[in-house]
């Protein structure tokens, strides 16, 4: 996502970016084993999806399988909702994916979309996200450190709980220009340029430890379920590496050209006499032997209070014409009729938990004898 203030944004959002994009998306990829969405986050899908199908028929807000709904923001070339799609198959989750972005620059062209949504959306829109509502399961958001300050990722924390629903999770995956190094044997190697961009962005109010700040705000709203992990790149194999000091390169392309495109003054503030210099000091980036740039990718998690609640099944007998009633100290065993397969049999009264909020209390018609009434006794969230 490119900027949401009246800040410039150092890097690109054209085509070539969109390649380097996608090149930082597959280091991404191989650092997390090739699977994105977290164990926790799976857990609480497969809860509510398979909750849905297990449903009777007399549930008249389960009479199909749920749709889970998942976003992404800042989502770009949406690669990350694309790559999510194989993940989603083989858990057998159905899911609704929504990418949105600042400008609708990197989408893909609409005839081949498929079967993602985009939409275009600032994260600072506060109004907008209140618009949205509680809608979505599952909310991803990555890499927008170059783009909010510390004071404005807490507004953005706080929309995105704004479109997520009660239960569902929130994951950042960050690498924050703080942990950015180019090395030769243990030493600086960058020959300055990536100093000038971490100088660039502090000047800018950018938040260079953006992954411990958004855990500690999370922690602070405590959400349930916080993980923070960090995974560096020292500890990847030699091909991922290398994969990023290419990724590392491009970047600092993007930042120099970028610098050009605003005029001399943006180089001299930068440090650089001339485009010309500028553009040699980045060629020259990497090409010693030894030389490695390094990232830490940290992906923080949090849930939203909310969303799992115990239930109470009671029967009643039903009333004739003429006054009569037909009932036993136990209803009828009625299989393939429980509102949800977590029920368990406790005497005349069932419970159930982890599931969607139904409405607090509904009487749904039996055949037989019988009218099933289910309340919502306590929201076992708030426990």
């Amino acid at each position: 996502m490119s900027a949401t203030t009246k800040e410039p944004y150092l890097l690109n959002i054209d085509e070539e970016a969109s390649k380097r994009l996608n090149l930082q998306h597959d280091i991404i990829t191989r650092m997390l084993g090739g699977k994105f969405i977290p164990k926790p986050v799976v857990e609480r899908l497969q809860s509510l999806q398979g909750t849905s199908r297990s449903m009777s028929y007399d549930w008249p807000a389960c009479k199909q399988v749920k749709y889970l709904k998942i976003a992404d923001l800042a989502t770009g070339t949406g690669i990350w909702l694309y790559s999510i799609r194989k993940e989603l198959e083989e858990l057998d989750l159905k899911a609704e994916l929504h990418g949105y972005d600042l400008h609708d620059n990197q989408f893909p062209p609409v005839n081949k979309r498929e079967d993602v949504d985009f939409h275009t959306l600032n994260i600072l829109d506060t109004p907008k996200f209140q618009e949205i509502g509680p809608t979505y399961h599952y909310i991803h958001a990555r890499l927008l450190t170059s783009v909010l300050t510390k004071e404005e990722w807490r507004v953005a924390i706080d929309n995105c709980l704004e479109i997520l629903r009660p239960g569902g999770f929130l994951h950042f995956e960050e690498i924050p220009f703080g942990e950015l190094s180019i090395e030769q044997d243990g030493a600086p190697a960058s020959g300055g340029v990536l100093e000038k961009l971490q100088a660039s962005m502090k000047l800018l109010k950018r938040d260079l430890d953006c992954g411990n700040n958004i855990y500690n705000y999370l922690e602070e709203l405590e959400l349930w379920e916080t993980e923070h992990h960090k995974i560096d790149l020292r500890a990847c194999d030699e091909e991922t590496k290398q994969m990023q000091n290419v990724n590392s390169r491009l970047g600092l392309e993007e930042f120099v050209t970028n610098a050009i495109a605003r005029g001399p003054e943006a180089l001299k503030r930068l440090g650089f006499e001339s485009k010309e210099a500028a553009l040699e000091r980045v060629a020259g980036l990497g090409k010693a032997p030894g030389t490695q740039a390094y990232f830490v990718l940290h992906s923080i998690l949090g849930r939203k209070p909310g969303g799992s609640f115990q239930m109470q099944l009671s029967s009643s007998a039903l009333s004739y014409s003429d006054g009569s009633e037909e009932a036993n100290d136990e209803p009828e065993e009625s299989p393939d009729h429980t509102p949800n397969a977590a029920i368990s049999r406790t005497g005349p009264q069932l419970q159930a938990a982890e599931t969607e909020e139904p409405q607090l209390s509904f009487i749904v018609p039996r055949r037989g004898r019988y009218q099933v009434s289910y309340t919502v006794t306590e929201n076992l969230d708030k426990k």
